[in-house]
């Protein structure tokens, strides 16, 4: 760490001694031209104006300010190469020169910063664009969730995982807490702030179905993100709802269209099963009474064939039950 403080303050370092000798060297060629001293100080303004923006750095504005009225002091105030450094008017310019350049260096600063989070969040909302988009073309609820992970993932840039079978003898009371609820917490909230995850109800139909844990210890999550991943994760709330609804009309419609076969195929087998009954009562029935008159080969045909259908009834009452029977 103080290896890399080192170094930082070693570039900007040379960073304002090159802006310095470039900008003193701007100075003397406009002074050749006759410009007045009052216009090479705003190019020094304006040097201080490069290092603020290349350094990033308080104190690289303060000695950089310093140095520069000092410089312009000795070269183009008259008389020149002389070192006024206790006259009042050297103390006026230095002092002047000096706020202007910590003003300067604050409003650089915080519009640096301005555009950095403008950026940060315009990204953001490119990923959760993306994101939201790509929920259209997925389906299945499994795969729904397993896109959901991803794309929570890049957009919080930390790990995430889903719950949504909460055991409530589970020992994360944080989760639990989340479910029950139905409200945030860990990392940052009120209730279990020590905690490395931040915990965010997932609800359908006023009812929490679930829960998401978003890993905090490497990142601090910004409140844009935070709207971000909400927003994401209410789009994914209705894609699963949507996974869910569809599951159910597909389910309900393949129990349609079984019944439908079940009524279809006993329809047939009843059919086919009538007449054959009737042949066997009606040979039965024959036997029963004319037996003293048949011949021995006649009745065992007729047995025969009471026999053969009787056997194909079995198999078909066989098959109607495997038919109707729930899987």
């Amino acid at each position: 760490m103080k290896k890399s403080l080192f170094k930082r303050a070693l570039r900007n370092f040379a960073e304002v001694i090159i802006i310095y000798v470039l900008t003193t060297l701007l100075a003397y060629v406009l002074d050749i031209y006759s410009v007045h001293s009052e216009n090479l100080l705003m190019v020094y303004l304006l040097g201080i104006l490069i290092i603020i923006m290349q350094t990033k750095s308080f104190l690289a504005t303060v000695f950089s300010s310093i140095l520069f009225v000092i410089t312009h002091d000795f070269l183009f105030l008259n008389p020149r190469y002389v070192w006024v450094s206790f006259s009042r008017n050297f103390a006026i310019t230095s002092a002047v020169f000096l706020i202007a350049a910590l003003i300067v260096n604050l409003l650089v600063v915080r519009l640096q910063k301005q555009i950095e989070i403008s950026k940060e969040n315009e990204g953001l909302h490119k990923k959760l664009y993306k994101a939201s988009e790509g929920l259209l073309s997925v389906h299945g609820r499994d795969d729904v969730i397993e896109y959901a992970d991803n794309a929570l993932t890049e957009l919080a840039g930390a790990e995430v995982e889903f719950y949504f079978d909460i055991d409530m003898h589970d020992d994360n009371e944080a989760k639990k807490w989340c479910y029950k609820n139905s409200a945030k917490c860990g990392h940052g909230e009120v209730e279990f702030s020590d905690a490395n995850c931040k915990y965010l109800p997932i609800k359908s139909n006023h009812k929490t179905v679930g829960v998401v844990s978003i890993d905090c210890s490497h990142k601090e999550m910004s409140n844009e993100t935070e709207l971000c991943i909400s927003a994401l994760l209410s789009q994914i709330t209705i894609a699963i709802e949507r996974e869910s609804l569809e599951s159910e009309r597909r389910d309900e419609l393949q129990l349609r269209e079984r019944e439908q076969i079940k009524a279809k195929v006993m329809k047939g087998i009843s059919h086919d099963m009538f007449p054959r009954v009737k042949l066997i009562n009606e040979t039965a029935t024959s036997i029963k009474e004319g037996k003293n008159l048949m011949e021995d080969s006649e009745i065992d045909e007729k047995l025969v064939s009471i026999i053969d259908n009787s056997r194909y009834l079995g198999e078909v009452v066989d098959n109607l039950l495997d038919i109707t029977k729930d899987k």
